[in-house]
C-alpha cells in the first residue's frame, strides 16, 4: 500500500481535490439555490423554443451590443442537460460544472506525459481557484469561458507536441512529414477557437489570432525566399483556419439572411456611431482601469492571502524573464509553457488596452487560467530544481492554498449556500413565489403577471412551463409582464399545451419584485390591474412579493 502511495500520490492528490472541489461546488448550488435571473430565463426560453418546436438556431444569445448575437453553439451545447432535466434550469449549473472538472483533466492529462510536476500543480490550482468557484454558482455564457479556455490550453499545448520544426523541413525534402497527427490537433484547436468566441466574443476573440500567430512566427522557415515560406505556413495553418472557419458558418448564414445586420451594428458601433458599450475614455484611463481589472483577476485566482499573491506573481515574472534573457535553450521545452501563458497575458494586455471603452468584469473571467498557468510554471520550475528547501516550500504552499480554499469555500457554504437568500433573483425563491401561487388557485385556472425590474418575465415564464407541469401538473391561462402585450415569446400556442381554463372567480396573480432604482415604475406597472380587488397578498423577506385579484363584486 505505501509503495503503491508512493507511486502514485500525485495522481491520488489530483482525485482527492477533484473530489472535494466537486462536492463543494454542488453544495453551493443545491436546492435550486442559485441566481435565475433574465440572462438564463431568456437561455432556457430559446432552448424551450428550438426542443418543443424543433426549430434549430443560427445565433445565439445577445451581446452587450445589443442587436449583434453570439454564435448558437451556447444553446447546442446544453440542449443534453435541457432534455434531460426536461427543462429542469438546475441541470444545466450541474453540467457547467462537470464541464468545468472535465476541462481540468483534460489539462493535465496533456502535461502529465511530459511535465508531471506542471501537471498536478496547475491542475490544483484551477480546481480550487476561486473563480472557478465563483463562476460555477450559476450558468452563465460567460461564466462558461473559463473552462472552455481550459480546453483551449489543453488544445494549445495538444497542437504544440505535434507542431516540429521537423515537419517543414521533411515536406521541403518532398518526405512525408505527420500531417494526419498535427492536422487533426490543429483543426481542434481552431474548433475549439471559435466555439469558444461563441461563448464570449470579447474574450474568445483573442485566441484565433494569438494562436495563428504563435504558430507562423515560432515556425517560420529561415533560409529561403519569402513566398515559399508563406507557402509552407499556409499548408501547415489552413486545419487551424479551417477548424475556426468553420464554427462562423451559422452566423455567416445569418448575416445573408438578414441583410448583414449584426456587421452594420458592429461597424457603427467601433467607427464611433455607437455608444451601446458605454463612453469612450482616455489612455490613461484605460491604464487604470486595466491595472486595476488586472489586480482583481490576480487576487482571484488563488484563495492565499491577499498579502502574499502579489509577491508571488512578481517573482514569477521575475524569475521568467531571467531565464528567458539569460538562458541559451531559452526556446527549449523547459520554459515554452512559461512562454505561452506569458505571450497570451502579454497580448490580451494589448488588445485591451486597443478596446475604446471600460473593460466589463466578465469580459476576462477567462485571463485567470492563463494566470494560473503562469503561476505553476514558476512552482513547477522550482520544484524540479535538487533542492529540499526549494520543494518543501512548495509543499508548504500548496498545502496552504489547499487549507484557505477548502476552508473559504466551506464558509460559503455553511454560511451562504445553506441559509436562505434576501435575492428576489434566486431560484429558490422564485419557486417559493411560484408554490403560492399554485396552491391559492387551488387547482383553478389562472392567469399570471410579473414584474421584474428588468420588464420581461422570462424567468418565471419559463419556470411556470416547467415547475408548473412538474409538481402541478398545468400551466396557468396567459403568463407575461402584462396582458395583451405584443408577442416577445414566440410560438406560444404551440408551447404553452396544458393550459386549465380559469373558474368562476377569474383568478390573476401578480408576481412584483422590487424595483429599488425606479419604484415609481411599479406603481404605474399595478395601474393595469386597478379594475381589480385584491383577495390575498403574500409578501416574502427577499423584496418580493404575490397578489391575488379577482374581478370585484358588483
Amino acid at each position: 500500500m505505501l509503495s503503491l502511495l508512493k507511486k502514485h500520490w500525485s495522481l491520488i492528490f489530483l482525485l482527492v481535490i477533484l473530489t472535494a472541489s466537486s462536492v463543494l461546488k454542488v453544495l453551493e448550488v443545491s436546492r435550486y439555490n442559485f441566481p435565475f435571473t433574465t440572462d438564463q430565463g431568456r437561455d432556457m426560453v430559446d432552448m424551450r423554443h428550438m426542443v418543443v418546436t424543433h426549430t434549430p438556431r443560427l445565433v445565439g444569445p445577445t451581446t452587450s451590443i445589443n442587436g449583434v448575437l453570439l454564435g448558437p453553439f451556447w444553446y447546442y451545447f446544453n440542449i443534453i442537460p435541457f432534455v434531460t432535466g426536461g427543462g429542469d434550469p438546475s441541470y444545466i449549473v450541474y453540467w457547467q460544472i462537470l464541464w468545468y472538472q472535465l476541462s481540468v483533466v483534460a489539462l493535465w492529462y496533456v502535461l502529465k506525459k511530459n511535465h508531471p510536476s506542471l501537471a498536478i500543480l496547475v491542475s490544483v490550482l484551477l480546481l480550487l481557484m476561486p473563480t472557478g468557484f465563483n463562476t460555477a454558482r450559476y450558468f452563465w455564457n460567460a461564466n462558461s469561458m473559463v473552462f472552455f479556455t481550459i480546453f483551449y490550453f489543453a488544445s494549445f499545448l495538444w497542437s504544440l507536441v505535434a507542431y516540429k520544426s521537423e515537419t517543414l523541413h521533411a515536406s521541403l525534402r518532398g518526405g512525408i512529414p505527420t500531417w494526419q497527427s498535427h492536422t487533426t490537433k490543429l483543426f481542434m484547436l481552431g474548433l475549439i477557437s471559435g466555439l469558444a468566441m461563441q461563448i464570449e466574443a470579447a474574450f474568445g476573440i483573442l485566441f484565433f489570432p494569438f494562436a495563428f500567430l504563435y504558430f507562423v512566427i515560432s515556425s517560420w522557415p529561415r533560409g529561403m525566399a519569402w513566398w515559399k515560406s508563406i507557402k509552407i505556413i499556409f499548408k501547415q495553418t489552413l486545419p487551424l483556419v479551417a477548424g475556426f472557419g468553420l464554427t462562423l458558418l451559422p452566423q455567416i448564414l445569418f448575416e445573408l439572411k438578414h441583410g448583414f445586420i449584426m456587421t452594420k451594428i458592429l461597424f457603427g458601433e467601433f467607427s464611433g456611431q455607437g455608444t451601446m458599450l458605454g463612453e469612450k475614455i482616455t489612455f490613461a484611463e484605460k491604464l487604470a482601469q486595466r491595472w486595476e481589472h488586472f489586480q482583481l483577476l490576480i487576487l482571484r485566482s488563488t484563495h492565499l492571502p491577499p498579502n502574499y499573491v502579489p509577491y508571488l506573481y512578481l517573482s514569477a515574472l521575475a524569475l521568467f524573464l531571467y531565464l528567458y534573457v539569460t538562458s541559451k535553450k531559452s526556446k527549449s521545452e523547459a520554459i515554452k509553457l512559461w512562454c505561452i501563458s506569458y505571450w497570451f497575458i502579454l497580448f490580451a494586455a494589448v488588445f485591451y488596452l486597443l478596446f475604446p471603452q471600460k473593460l466589463k468584469e466578465w469580459y476576462t473571467l477567462g485571463l485567470s487560467v492563463p494566470l494560473v498557468l503562469f503561476l505553476g510554471c514558476l512552482l513547477s520550475y522550482l520544484w524540479e530544481r535538487k533542492s529540499v528547501i526549494l520543494k518543501t516550500l512548495i509543499i508548504v504552499l500548496m498545502s496552504m492554498t489547499v487549507y484557505y480554499s477548502l476552508k473559504s469555500q466551506w464558509d460559503y457554504t455553511r454560511d451562504v449556500a445553506f441559509k436562505p437568500s434576501d435575492d428576489r433573483s434566486n431560484m429558490r425563491n422564485e419557486i417559493a413565489a411560484l408554490d403560492w401561487v399554485y396552491q391559492n388557485a387551488e387547482g383553478q385556472g389562472f392567469k399570471v403577471y410579473s414584474y421584474l425590474p428588468s420588464v420581461y418575465d422570462y424567468p418565471y415564464n419559463h419556470l411556470f412551463w416547467w415547475y408548473g407541469n412538474h409538481k402541478y401538473g398545468y400551466e396557468p391561462v396567459e403568463t407575461a409582464y402584462l396582458p395583451g402585450q405584443p408577442e416577445y415569446i414566440r410560438d406560444v400556442d404551440k408551447i404553452w399545451t396544458n393550459k386549465r381554463e380559469l373558474g368562476s372567480q377569474e383568478l390573476v396573480f401578480l408576481i412584483i419584485e422590487e424595483d429599488m432604482d425606479m419604484p415609481k415604475r411599479t406603481e404605474a406597472w399595478l395601474g393595469n390591474f386597478s379594475k381589480l380587488c385584491l383577495l390575498k397578498e403574500q409578501v416574502f423577506p427577499w423584496h418580493a412579493s404575490v397578489r391575488l385579484l379577482s374581478p370585484c363584486s358588483k
